[in-house]
């Protein structure tokens, strides 16, 4: 979401800084939808003020380490499964070494 569809869902005026929290609960928080999440930030946002935004930081925060952590493993399961198929099956290259 843009600041600026933000700002167009919002009542509320915000700083730069403060987007940047919402931006980040709104994009890693896992209470909030992916199909209906701007609608959701905002009325948070409308509702409760920047505060429960805050509140929400540290979970996101820690949702989108665990995603990267999450994808890092998940690429080397595949490298792990590449190296497993080849020691299965080498490849033509390999047999001729």
């Amino acid at each position: 979401m843009t600041k600026q569809e933000f700002k167009a869902l919002t009542k509320r005026d915000f700083t730069d800084k403060e987007y940047e929290t919402i931006e980040t609960v709104y994009t890693f928080h896992p209470s909030i939808s992916e199909t209906e999440g701007k609608m959701q930030i905002a009325n948070l946002f409308d509702n409760f003020g920047f505060r429960i935004i805050a509140d929400m930081l540290p979970t996101a925060v820690k949702a989108r380490e665990y995603e990267g952590l999450i994808a890092k493993k998940r690429h080397e399961l595949e490298e792990l499964r590449e190296a497993y198929n080849e020691l299965k099956n080498p490849s033509a290259a390999t047999r001729e070494a």
